[in-house]
């Protein structure tokens, strides 16, 4: 079986799913599930957005996507549509640009550990310290990053997966990822140091992260091989690069992964075609029909 990992989307809803049809279609084969590591961007309402998803989305319009998958135009929603006759729905676990009680809200009504957030179907968050079964794995789900004085990992949801005997999940996802995988531009350590007992301590096979927007990996602690992605579609220009950087808004190289269960195997998607996946407003419908 095939598993795709889709890393930080930040809204740009319709380039996931035109992304995972197009590495269907153009590898020859059959995705079995797509499983996204957070900041999906998942707000109910532009006033809750928090800053920086406000300060983004002005230069940025595709991160307006996940707002138009909730109250979709006709267009819009042929679109999603069409992508999931071809693709699974998406799960995905909580960043630290997400609306948390939003969620939690959704899972509340529901009485599920899994909820589907958009009326389309297109996306399905999972409760931290959930394990599902995902295409025959045992997939663990901890969303939201270690960061003093601004967010921690979910105490109960950590609790829970720590008290899972080790071996007893094949898979981890994670939005941050473990202590020491990287530094920034200022040369800080980047990383979890929670996260890091925790892969020690459940060893999966496969952990799978996102937060910091560039790939990394592959990592190794024990048993497990860790990798983190690229940011799906990087912004036009930052502070740090004024320039534009990406003007086409397309698909980033390594912002996607894919899983073969069968042999263990892990790659990250670099091929040329992911540039193919483009806009500020993706005609998703389109895109599709000419990739047929």
């Amino acid at each position: 079986m095939k598993i795709a990992f889709v890393g930080d989307v930040h809204g740009c809803v319709l380039h996931a799913l035109g992304a995972a049809v197009l590495l269907q279609n153009r590898r020859g084969i059959r995705l079995d599930a797509v499983i996204q590591v957070g900041d999906l961007g998942a707000y109910p309402s532009f006033e809750r957005f928090d800053e920086s998803s406000r300060r983004f989305w002005r230069d940025h319009p595709a991160q307006g996507d996940f707002l138009r998958l909730l109250d979709p135009s006709p267009s819009f929603a042929e679109g999603v549509r069409l992508a999931l006759g071809q693709v699974p729905s998406v799960l995905f676990v909580s960043g630290n640009h997400e609306d948390h009680d939003w969620l939690a809200s959704l899972h509340d009504a529901a009485a599920a550990e899994v909820v589907q957030v958009d009326a389309l179907g297109a996306y399905r968050h999972v409760a931290c310290g959930t394990v599902v079964e995902v295409a025959g794995q045992r997939v663990a789900f901890l969303g939201l990053i270690e960061a003093p004085g601004k967010m921690d990992l979910d105490e109960s949801a950590y609790a829970r997966l720590s008290a899972v005997e080790p071996g007893g999940v094949d898979v981890l996802v994670t939005h941050d990822g473990p202590y020491g995988m990287s530094r920034d531009r200022r040369g800080n350590v980047q990383g979890s140091a929670k996260l890091t007992r925790l892969i020690e301590h459940l060893q999966p096979s496969l952990h799978i992260s996102g937060h910091y927007h560039h790939p990394n990996g592959p990592r190794h602690y024990g048993r497990t091989t860790s990798y983190a992605l690229a940011q799906l579609v990087q912004p036009k220009n930052t502070r740090w690069e004024p320039e534009p950087d990406n003007p086409e808004q397309r698909v980033t190289a390594a912002s996607i992964g894919l899983l073969d269960t069968e042999t263990g195997g892990f790659e990250y998607i670099q091929d040329e075609w992911l540039a193919e996946v483009k806009g500020d407003a993706l005609d998703l419908a389109g895109l599709l029909a000419a990739t047929r």
